[in-house]
Formats: structure tokens, sequence, C-alpha cells
């Protein structure tokens, strides 16, 4: 790949990690703050935030924070370790950022399997076991694709399955984010009673589709500049 295609490209892909960090900046701190600071801090929040869960939440609250708490460091964390500078330049950085990030998908998964079985079951006909398999489902695909992206690196030294689990792993993070987007249509079109329990699907297979296709064209894209990269520059990316 020459040196005019190869910033064009990469700006590209640049590009759409941006759009990936921001929403998941974003909605990290609007979630962590709502659940580990607004609402304790004034409780009166919860009669109008997700009403129909003001019991589950009072009940199950520890798991729901150590959800909502470990999945927003998630989702700040995901972003940064996908940037392709901080690889290259710090890879030390690079490293603990990703193990913290390890942990706290796993911490979070956890706790989300956990209230998967007390999720909003809504209106739809066979909601509690269509939103309890969603959650089920989502949580266990996430601590599935960390295990993946872990044992890649670790243990089969295999940077391009590490890069493709890690993508696609953050495509299950950023479920928060689509989500909570597709919630919102729900909210505005009236029909938030009874399509809730359908969420959980609609967020994460368009996700883990995108992820897979996006890591796919991410590692093709690499081992054609590995075919024409020099002797030296070949051996570095391998260790990138």
């Amino acid at each position: 790949m020459n040196a005019e295609v190869r910033p064009r490209v990469a700006g590209r892909y640049g590009k759409v990690r941006w759009l990936v960090a921001l929403p998941s900046f974003l909605v990290a701190a609007v979630m962590g703050g709502l659940y580990l600071v607004a609402m304790p801090l004034f409780p009166a929040i919860k009669e109008f935030y997700f009403a129909q869960q003001i019991h589950t939440y009072a009940v199950h609250q520890l798991p729901l924070l150590v959800h909502i708490g470990a999945g927003a460091v998630a989702l700040m964390l995901g972003p940064l370790n996908l940037m392709s500078g901080l690889r290259r330049r710090v890879r030390r950085a690079h490293r603990r950022i990703g193990g913290v990030y390890a942990v706290a998908v796993a911490v979070s998964a956890v706790g989300g399997f956990f209230m998967a079985f007390h999720a909003y079951a809504g209106t739809l006909p066979a909601g509690r076991l269509i939103v309890t398999s969603g959650f089920c489902v989502l949580a266990l695909a996430w601590l599935f694709t960390i295990a993946k992206a872990v044992w890649a690196i670790t243990r089969a030294r295999d940077v391009a399955a590490h890069r493709f689990w890690m993508i696609v792993n953050f495509s299950i993070t950023f479920v928060a984010v689509t989500l909570r987007l597709e919630n919102g249509v729900l909210l505005a079109s009236g029909t938030f009673e009874l399509l809730y329990p359908l969420l959980p699907w609609t967020s994460l297979i368009p996700n883990v589709i995108g992820g897979a296709l996006f890591a796919r064209r991410i590692n093709q894209r690499r081992r054609g500049e590995a075919r024409v990269a020099p002797r030296g520059a070949r051996e570095k990316a391998a260790r990138v």
C-alpha cells in the first residue's frame, strides 16, 4: 500500500472509531452519573426514570450498580484501546488499559446476567422469555468474546485474532449505546411497554454482525499492508 493510500484508509477508519467513541463516552458519563450519583443523592428521580423497575432495582441494587459501574468503565476504555496510535506509541498503556477493560467487561457481564432474570418484561406475549434470553445471550457473548480476545494474545500470540475478537467484543459493549437509542425510538412511538423485551436482540445482533464485518475488514487491510511493506516494517507491525 503506497504512502498516499495508507493515510487515506487510516483516516477513514479513524473517523469510524471517533463516531463510536463519542457516544460511548457520553452514555458512560450519563448512565454512570445517573445510577451512581444522581439516584443515590436524589431518590425521587427513580419515580420518573424507568418507574416500572423501581421495586426491582431497590431489591437488586448491588448487582445493578456493579453492572452499570463496570459497564461504564468498559465503555470509556474500549474506544481508547481501539485507537491504533496508542497501540503503536505506548504499548504498555495499551496492555494495561486492555487489562482493566477486560476485567470491567467480565464484572459487568456477570452483573448483567443476574439482572437479565429481573429485566422488564413489558406487555409483549412471552415477554419474560424474550427479554431474559436476550440479556442472557448478550452477557454470555460478552464474556465469550473477551475470553477469546485475551486467549488469542496471551496464549496463542495471535495478534490478528486478538484484534478481531476485541473489536467484536466492543461491538457488544456498544450495545449500551444502541439499546438506548432504540429505547428512545420506542418511547417516542409509544410502543415502549410492548416492544421493550425485543431490545436486547435488536441491539445485539446488528452490533455483532457489524463488528465482525468491520474487524474482518481491518484484518484484511493489515494483511495487505504487510504483504507490500519492507521486511523491517512487517516485523514491527506484527509486534503491534
